[in-house]
């Protein structure tokens, strides 16, 4: 089961008008579609272990991932519908924006999901040291 919402995305500002979706309806069935697919694959490469994990670190991390590839897929989704309108119009569109958008949030994703398959439960960096002291006088 999903771990996060239509809300979750709408949130994230994606509105039914850049999908050309006429009804708030529509929109909900598509942003489903979309947390569905993402869904399925983030616990296919996590293991459904982790994925349904209690612990409330990596159930987190989990939902961050989901909500990042998500987001990600609305992009490509969003891109295709600028395409589509503009390029079959014989039209030229840049839509390096967009595609810089989604390379972001897949980074993101893939940042938590190195977190959740190495079981790092702590955004905190430590810092370790040690010393090695060795002498020719045994």
């Amino acid at each position: 089961m999903a771990k996060i919402t239509n809300q979750d995305i709408k949130d994230l500002g994606f509105t039914r008008e850049l999908f050309n979706r006429k009804s708030d309806t529509e929109f909900n069935t598509f942003i489903d579609g979309a947390i569905s697919d993402e869904a399925a694959s983030l616990e296919g490469r996590i293991g459904s272990t982790q994925y349904a994990s209690a612990d409330v670190t990596t159930a987190k991390y989990v939902k961050n991932a989901e909500k990042c590839l998500v987001a990600a897929e609305m992009v490509q989704r969003r891109i295709n519908v600028i395409l589509s309108a503009n390029v079959g119009a014989g039209k030229e569109f840049s839509t390096s924006a967009e595609r810089q958008q989604r390379k972001d949030y897949l980074d993101k994703a893939e940042e938590w999901i190195s977190k959740i398959v190495n079981s790092v439960t702590t955004d905190v960096q430590t810092f370790s040291t040690g010393a090695l002291v060795t002498s020719h006088f045994e």
